[in-house]
């Protein structure tokens, strides 16, 4: 290509960032969001367990629908892989403030002090807005509210790149937000909240012998009725139990964090491509097709000038096909290249399900080889626990069968 070619190649994209780019990516700024921590340590018995259920991809069950998105940018595989993917990234962020328990993600019902769970409703490397509800063992609500964050460019500018999320402020709000709600909870509260949290997963397994332990109101809110003798060896062998789903949970977090660790470079730079689009979508549809559209135009436009005449005509119409080239070259190759790690999404998403090894478990003395998705395995896993648990004490798992009167007594924690 020639100089003066590469000249207006470069003065058409200085154009369009600052003509169409710049406008949009100073109007949404905002100042970040720092991440409460905890100064001095927590006394244990003030930490309450956090589960974070795998997002709401947010996506039409209409096929037809999800058509649609795809002609948009919007690709349910990449959505798919965005709803274990963020939860990891408000996991890491729960955990690093000090204020928490055990921060799992948990891939299916489970009895847990806090429950966290969310909608993604828009994410397009430009900006992403979530759902978040969180909800305690006892069925009271600490926080239902939508976040919304622009992407934060720092994370996308070289030097930086992959260094940090572009959007931890929204990850960090949503932390503080969670904070804000613990901390109006007094202690009392907090140990009920602990006691139902056991019951509720003694009921789960064991509802022949727990299922009167609890009420349950209309609104799906826990109160304790009873509580099982101090010296209830059954308590004892629940305890056992529920720190063995506890391990097998953390096991297959370890799958979650290998799946980020494998998605994070792919999935950073398709949201960097992403942001380009988005930011230019405002008008047309993307950053890409605006630099199509623009090298059409210097096409036209020196064709036009050509034809006039003249050595300067020619000269200008050389100059202005060359630059209309380049920009439209430059504007497919970005969005082949946004294509290319979208692609390396999908795969992703799908090789959580399938590259998933199998996992052994020892039941009743013999191993069980459990298969399929994460999210398959702890669904057999919670069917195994009650096995577990009638072969462990001989109480029958089955809620038909006659139960044993229990003595009554504080839970030991």
């Amino acid at each position: 290509m020639s100089r003066i070619g590469w000249i207006l190649r470069g003065a058409v994209s200085s154009w369009l960032l600052m003509a169409v780019l710049a406008p949009e990516v100073w109007a949404g700024k905002k100042d970040p969001v720092e991440l409460i921590q905890a100064q001095t340590e927590v006394r244990e018995e003030s930490l309450l367990d956090v589960g974070i259920q795998l997002f709401d991809p947010g996506l039409p069950e209409d096929p037809l629908a999800i058509g649609e998105l795809t002609e948009k940018g919007i690709f349910a595989d990449v959505r798919k892989s965005e709803a274990r993917y963020i939860p990891m990234n408000l996991l890491r962020t729960l955990q690093s403030s000090g204020f928490w328990g055990a921060v799992r993600l948990v891939p299916g019902a489970n009895s847990v002090d806090l429950m966290v769970s969310g909608t993604i409703v828009k994410s397009n490397g430009k900006e992403l807005k979530l759902t978040i509800k969180a909800v305690d063992a006892m069925g009271k609500e600490w926080l239902d509210k939508r976040y919304k964050r622009e992407a934060d460019l720092n994370a996308y500018m070289e030097g930086q790149f992959g260094m940090q999320d572009p959007y931890q402020s929204l990850y960090n709000q949503i932390a503080n937000d969670l904070l804000k709600s613990f901390r109006k909870k007094k202690d009392d509260y907090l140990n009920e909240v602990r006691m139902v949290s056991e019951l509720r997963f003694a009921v789960d397994l064991a509802p022949t012998r727990f299922d009167d332990y609890l009420k349950v109101d209309k609104k799906g809110r826990y109160d304790i009725e009873k509580l099982p003798a101090k010296e209830d060896p059954v308590i004892e062998r629940l305890a056992a139990i529920r720190e063995r789903d506890h391990m097998f949970i953390d096991t297959l977090n370890e799958y979650y964090a290998d799946f980020y660790d494998r998605m994070d470079e792919p999935y950073d730079h398709w949201r960097a491509y992403s942001y380009e689009e988005q930011v230019a979508l405002d008008k047309l549809r993307s950053a890409a097709r605006w630099e199509k559209i623009l090298g059409a135009a210097a096409i036209i436009g020196g064709i036009v000038a050509s034809g006039r005449g003249g050595r300067a005509g020619h000269t200008a119409g050389e100059v202005a096909v060359i630059g209309g080239i380049a920009a439209l070259q430059d504007g497919f190759a970005k969005g082949e290249e946004s294509k290319m790690h979208a692609e390396a999404l999908r795969e992703l998403a799908a090789s959580l399900d399938s590259d998933v090894a199998p996992l052994l478990v020892d039941v009743e003395g013999e191993v069980m080889r459990l298969t399929g998705s994460v999210e398959t395995k702890y669904a057999t896993w919670r069917q195994l626990l009650r096995q577990i648990f009638e072969s462990e004490t001989g109480l029958p798992v089955d809620p038909n069968v006659q139960k044993p009167t229990d003595p009554v007594g504080p839970i030991q924690h």
